[in-house]
């Protein structure tokens, strides 16, 4: 038997000591919800599987990988309770990473017998990709009758429906947890070859950039590929919330690409004054964006006139 208690929290980050002194034992945060490298503690037990703050994102497998791995190497020998498989999981966020991390976790069984001929195998590995590249990973099988990315794409339409929507960010906590498990079904029907399909978007709208980056309104994952596929190496994803405020994603292709990241997120930050190590612009070498609680009061112009003076001071210019 498998008990998977879901805690979502949205806009919620904790360090790794909140964490184990504030939640219960047997929990696991999930992609953000603790910020930092993943961590085990077997005092409780207590684990963070994370691919964001402080790695090498291209060295560092995604959460939903380092959750599958964990489950066939005895996750669940230790998060067991009289006997069962069991687990407090905490999420910040219904992102594709985060919902199949979840569903991997409600179905062990399933996970440790996949087979990597199996549709499910595939699935995990395109995400992982996906996830861990920033979405840089060259996939495209949308030509084939059974493409992978089409069904990928209907499996997470209501994340991504919500997000171009402006839903997302003014979801509640019983909210979230209903998305993350309605996907997670979708995921089920997945597995049993009960997916549908449904179009990937067109070409990304480009709102502005700078030398070697565009920043683009971004409504899904995909256009990040396409701005790749085009040639440029950077981009800025931008949408805006309900509350007015903002959501960035600033990504690149690979750490050999010059788009300074780190001095990017501290310029941003000081634009905003923003101090709390929980609620600023940051994340890993290759992907990171605006604070996940509040978002950016800085509108896409201020945003992109900021990075471009980092960009011009970094080279010299």
């Amino acid at each position: 038997m498998t008990e998977i208690i879901l805690h979502a929290e949205p806009g919620v980050v904790m360090s790794w000591e909140d964490f184990q002194a504030q939640r219960p034992p047997f929990s696991i945060a999930l992609d953000g919800y603790v910020s930092g490298q993943s961590k085990y503690s077997p005092a409780g037990p207590f684990a963070n599987f994370n691919h964001h703050e402080g790695v090498d994102l291209l060295s560092t497998r995604s959460t939903c990988m380092q959750i599958f791995f964990s489950i066939k190497l005895g996750l669940f020998d230790s998060f067991k309770k009289e006997g069962n498989r069991f687990a407090h999981v905490f999420v910040n966020d219904a992102d594709q990473d985060v919902c199949l991390s979840y569903w991997l976790l409600t179905n062990p069984d399933k996970a440790a017998a996949v087979r990597w001929e199996e549709p499910l195998a595939r699935f995990i590995v395109f995400e992982d990709f996906v996830d861990a590249s920033a979405g840089a990973y060259p996939f495209d099988d949308t030509h084939k009758p059974d493409s992978l990315l089409k069904r990928q794409a209907w499996v997470f339409e209501p994340y991504t429906s919500a997000r171009s929507e402006r839903r997302l960010h003014s979801m509640t906590g019983p909210d979230l947890a209903g998305l993350i498990k309605t996907i997670s079904d979708r995921i089920s029907l997945f597995t049993e070859n009960k997916s549908q399909a449904v179009e990937i978007e067109a070409d990304p709208e480009i709102i502005g950039g700078g030398p070697g980056w565009k920043m683009i309104v971004e409504t899904s994952g995909y256009g990040r590929s396409k701005i790749y596929a085009s040639g440029t190496s950077a981009f800025v994803g931008m949408r805006q919330r309900s509350d007015g405020n903002f959501t960035y994603v600033v990504g690149k292709m690979s750490p050999f690409i010059q788009f300074p990241l780190v001095k990017i997120y501290n310029a941003l930050n000081n634009a905003e004054h923003l101090q709390s190590a929980h609620n600023c612009w940051g994340g890993s070498d290759l992907i990171g964006g605006s604070p996940r609680k509040t978002g950016s009061r800085l509108s896409p112009h201020q945003v992109e006139q900021i990075i471009n003076k980092v960009i011009l001071t970094a080279t010299g210019g």
